[in-house]
Parts: C-alpha cells; structure tokens; sequence
C-alpha cells in the first residue's frame, strides 16, 4: 500500500489560514450587520423622543392657551398648565413688551427657577411675535451637537397681541441610549476579538498537530505507519481510526499475498493437471493402436504381409504422437518471429483458404481484404499456422451450407483478421479455458490450435478474441502492422 503524502507540509498551513480568514470575516460581518443594527435602533430612538417632545410641548401650550382665558393670572395659570409636563418650561408673551409670565414647574436643578433663559430669549421671541403675527400656533427646532431645542408658540384666543410659549431641550447624544448602544457595540467588539483570537489559537494548534501526521504519514513507506497521539480528544480519535485502518490493512494485505500465492500455486497444478489428462488422452489412443498392430504381427509371425501393414500403422501412430508433442510445444513454447514484407495480403489469405476448400466440402469459404497499397511486415509462417487453424475450427463447428467469412482490414496502425463461422458455437462448458491447450468441446480434437493462435499473436505483439454470437462464432486476432520501409 502506498502512502502519497506530500513531504512539505505547506498546503496545510495554508488551508487553516483561509479557513481562519473565512470565520474572521464571518465573525466582522456579524459584527458590522448587529453594530449597524443597534446605530440605526437608536437613531430611531431618539428620532422618536424627538416626536414625543414636540408633540408635548405643542399640548402644553394648548394647556397654558385654555386656562388663560379662564384667568388673567398668568404666572398662576403657566405654573399650574406645566406641572403635569415633565421637563416643559414655558410663560406668555406680549408682543412688543416681552414676557409677562414664566414658569419651570419640573425643573430638577435647585430650587424653583423663574427666570426666563437668557439663550435661548431671541429664539422664544422670534416665535412668538410669528405666532401673533399669523394668528396660529408655530412650532421652532434648532439642532445642536448635542440637544435638540424644541419651542411651541400659540396667540391665546380673543387677543391680538398674547401668545403662550412652551420650550423643552431633548438630548440627541449621550444619555442612557446613547450609553446603551456604545456598550453594545464595546461588548460586540470585545467578542469580536476575543473569538478571533481563540479560533486563531485553536486553528494554530490543530494546526501543529496535523502537521505532525501528515510528516509521519509522509515517512511512512508501504503499510500505513503508527501514528502517535497528539493529546487532543478529537485529532486522537482520528489518528485511533487511521491506526486501526492502517492495521487492518496490513492484515489484509498478508492474507492476500497468501491467497495469491496459493491460488498462483493451485492454477498451476489445476494447468498442469488438464496438460496431463490432455496428453494421456491423446497418446492413449495411439498406443493401443500399436500395441493391438503389435500383438496381430506377433500372432501372425509367418505372415509377412500382415506384420508389415501392422508395422506402417505403428509407424503412422508414432508420427502422430510426434505431431501431436510439437504442437504440445508450438503452444507453450513461443517461438522466435521471422518478420517478412508481404505486399499481397489477399493473396496470403486466398493461399491459405484454398488449402482447405475441398475439406470444407458444401461449406463456402468467403475471403475479404479491405487493404489498399500497404506494405505489411509478419512472420508469413507462423500466422500462415495461425491462420490455419482458425479455419479448420471453423470448418469443424460449422453448419452445412453455411459459409466462413475471412476479412482482414489494417487500421490504427494494426492489422486485424478476423474469421466468422455460422453453427451452434463453443460449448459453454469450454469457453473460459477455449485458448488454453486440451481444451475442446469436440471428442476428435486435441484442443491445442487455438492455443497455438494465441501463442503466435502474442508472440508477435498481438492478441486473439472470441464473440459468441447466437448463431456462430467470431475470431479476431490483431497484431501490429508494421510497414515495410521503401528501399
């Protein structure tokens, strides 16, 4: 098992960083989204103290404008008006005189304040003489850094030169909101970095320590190596679990390499036992033949005629065997290939079909070759052999009256033929171990042509494949089609 693990641990330094940058972000833009949030909260807080105080101040100088037509008391009737309006300040002006009365029932300063404000004077005289002067009540704002100063003039009724006034001061910085919304926004902050500061400590350390598995990972060669714990709970249980994924590994892989060892150990035997049985059968049949030939020549001792024929049986017996060990050897021996041009490619195939149309009997033997020009480069023998086979094959698991087709065509550098018979095919029986020697469906064969066609396309490079087709069965072997180079 091999361990890719990159020997500079750089990447992931990197990676804890971005992840570090993206938390932080998300941390800033919370922060910005709730600090904006509490900055707009109050703003609308103090915009609406800002209404409550002018509206106030609007029915207080109503309040003062009522009574004043009940009584001509004016500082009674402004003290008595004001006391149920917290923090309003007001009187009642005449026109071209000035004030008449004035009175601060709420004022929270020490003692009573009856004395007009001396700021803000010109300012309460400006609305008041418009009030007068439009017959109709005038509301004033003037915005400092800090306050806002609101001012109500209404002319009392039946009079041309009196209007009641009312004045309040709202705060518009600092204050309990204003210390509300700053601590929020200290507290936000602290938070803010207080959990950059802890997430950049705990990525920093996770950090270490997954470098030091990854270092130890990347010195590991084969079996994943044993990793130390790091003294953190989580990165433990997961260094536990690569241990014991590591340990399982190796287990599995000793007991793989044993199965393979054995199953490479029972194929050969399985080989060589279908390797015997195929020679024992093959050779059996021979035999007996010589030795029943033999027994009749000694049986008939004075017969010349009789052991002479027995003695030709015998000898075409032993030829046969001889035949059938080379093609023994020609299928598990490769042989050395003798590359040769040939020019005439339909005219190889031609050659090596008519060998067998008188064999082939009511069987047509079709021959196509889609190749122009090309000079081709092959051992003419030894696929000449090949060839052969692939017909007689054909010729034994044929139909009657039906035809063989042989085509061969060169592309992508590779010259394929391919020889298609139309029967009931290979038993199923036989088709896992078809190219392998002695492995035959028919009882007459000797299950060894097939593996000399695989032997001969492997040697040149190549290689043989079957399809079996519902109505016969399809070879194709391929090999390299190197050209001729021109003189």
């Amino acid at each position: 098992m091999n361990i890719n693990v990159p020997s500079k641990a750089k990447l992931l330094p990197q990676s804890i960083v971005a992840w570090f940058a993206v938390c932080w972000s998300l941390f800033l833009v919370a922060a910005l989204v709730v600090g904006a949030m509490l900055v707009a909260l109050y703003d609308e807080t103090t915009t609406q103290r800002v209404e409550r105080a002018v509206a106030g101040v609007a029915r207080a100088c109503d309040a003062i404008a009522r009574e004043a037509r009940a009584s001509r008391d004016y500082a009674a009737i402004t003290t008595h008006a004001l006391e149920s309006f917290r923090n309003i300040e007001g009187g009642i002006w005449r026109s071209g005189s000035g004030s008449l009365a004035y009175a601060f029932p709420t004022y929270e300063g020490s003692g009573l304040k009856t004395d007009l404000p001396q700021a803000e004077e010109s300012t309460i005289r400006r609305a008041v003489e418009t009030a007068i002067e439009a017959r109709r009540p005038v509301e004033w704002k003037r915005d400092a850094r800090s306050q806002a100063l609101l001012i109500t003039a209404c002319p009392l009724a039946g009079t041309s030169d009196l209007a009641a006034w009312t004045m309040t001061r709202v705060t518009t910085s600092g204050g309990r909101p204003f210390l509300l919304a700053f601590t929020g926004l200290a507290f936000l902050l602290i938070v803010l970095l207080g959990s950059a500061a802890l997430l950049g400590r705990v990525l920093w350390r996770w950090s270490r320590r997954l470098n030091a598995v990854e270092q130890a990972l990347a010195q590991g060669d084969g079996d994943l190596p044993t990793l130390e714990l790091t003294g953190q709970r989580d990165l433990d249980r997961i260094i536990a679990a690569i241990n014991g994924a590591g340990a399982k590994a190796a287990g599995a892989r000793r007991r793989s390499e044993v199965l393979q060892q054995r199953m490479a150990e029972g194929e050969r035997l399985a080989t060589l036992g279908r390797v015997a049985a195929g020679v024992a059968h093959e050779i059996r049949n021979p035999i007996t033949a010589m030795r029943l030939k033999a027994e009749n020549a000694l049986a008939h001792d004075g017969d010349r005629e009789r052991s002479s024929a027995a003695l030709r049986i015998v000898i075409e017996q032993v030829g046969r065997m001889d035949q059938l060990l080379q093609n023994l050897l020609r299928s598990v021996q490769r042989s050395d290939i003798v590359r040769a041009p040939v020019a005439d490619l339909r005219g190889f195939l031609d050659g090596h079909a008519s060998l067998f149309r008188e064999q082939a009997g009511r069987r047509r033997i079709r021959v196509e070759a889609d190749v122009s020009d090309t000079n081709l480069s092959f051992d003419k023998g030894q696929i000449g052999r090949a060839l052969d086979n692939l017909i007689l094959n054909a010729i034994q698991n044929s139909e009657d009256g039906t035809s063989i087709q042989i085509h061969a065509t060169v592309a992508d550098g590779r010259l394929r033929i391919v020889v298609a018979d139309f029967g009931k095919g290979v038993p199923s029986n036989v088709r896992e171990h078809l190219f392998e020697p002695f492995a035959t469906g028919r009882p007459d064969g000797t299950g060894l042509g097939l593996a000399i066609v695989r032997e001969v396309a492997e040697a040149h490079g190549g290689h043989i494949a079957v399809k079996h087709r519902a109505d016969g069965t399809t070879f194709t072997m391929t090999i390299p089609a190197i050209e001729d180079p021109a003189p």
